[in-house]
């Protein structure tokens, strides 16, 4: 058994700006964590060479100085103290890739992970501690074994700048059709042909902040207060590239 604050390595991706709700997260996961390591990767625009670069840099380092997991948080996503320790115990404990469930940054276009099709069932999302199967998950809130890395490595060239591309996207042959990736997609489904499962964690509450422009009628607008909501994956055809497990999410 893993203790509930392994020591770790936190990089917080920060392109522009850093939200006040991920300040006050990491603030408060640093205070509560005295053996996570914090660093932060700035000004690359290119996602998936920064993670890259950062995947390779904590490989680099000794695991006594910088632990046995690779935490990557966004900017722009935010969480409550101690969902980072919980998905980095995960991970350790299952040997596995593990991302928490965030919303896209946009109105209505769900969750930024794809279960896998056999997860079908009704999750909780927020406090159960349940992992979803997964073809991928978001990589702006994710804990990654060093062991996975490391055998991910194995495959890969070293390309210049000294480094290796972990998460470089490239074409997927899947049961739905051919994939372009994004740069998570990538990474994960490198994981899994390494002999490494991907799950998403139900237990953190998570946002993600995007930009909205308010209108007067808003005023008028009362938001609902927050709450748990559950998360049905029900099954359905891949038969074209759109087609995936559907996701629908239900206020409690």
């Amino acid at each position: 058994m893993y203790p509930r604050n392994p020591q770790a390595t936190l990089w917080l991706f920060a392109y522009q700006n850093l939200t006040v709700e991920t300040h006050v997260s990491i603030v408060r996961e640093l205070l509560a964590w005295p053996n996570l390591h914090h660093h932060v990767k700035a000004s690359d625009a290119n996602i998936d060479r920064a993670r890259s670069k950062v995947a390779s840099a904590y490989l680099q380092e000794k695991e006594e100085d910088v632990g046995s997991v690779l935490l990557m948080v966004d900017s722009d996503n935010a969480w409550k103290c101690g969902d980072l320790s919980v998905i980095a115990k995960q991970a350790l404990e299952m040997n596995a890739v593990v991302g928490g469930i965030y919303p896209k940054r946009a109105f209505g276009t769900g969750m930024a992970f794809r279960p896998a099709q056999y997860s079908v069932g009704e999750y909780l999302l927020g406090g159960e501690d349940i992992l979803i199967p997964a073809d991928f998950v978001g990589t702006g809130f994710v804990a990654i074994p060093r062991v996975v890395l490391e055998a991910i490595g194995e495959t890969l060239p070293d390309v210049a700048g000294g480094f290796k591309p972990f998460f470089m996207p490239f074409v997927i042959q899947r049961d739905f059709g051919t994939e372009y990736p994004t740069d998570d997609a990538a990474f994960c489904k490198r994981a899994i042909d390494a002999g490494f499962n991907v799950y998403a964690s139900t237990f953190p509450t998570l946002t993600h902040k995007g930009e909205y422009e308010y209108r007067a009628v808003d005023a008028e607008v009362h938001p609902p207060l927050d709450r748990q909501v559950t998360l049905t994956i029900s099954a359905r055809p891949r038969l074209v590239y759109e087609d995936q497990p559907h996701l629908a999410i239900v206020a409690q």
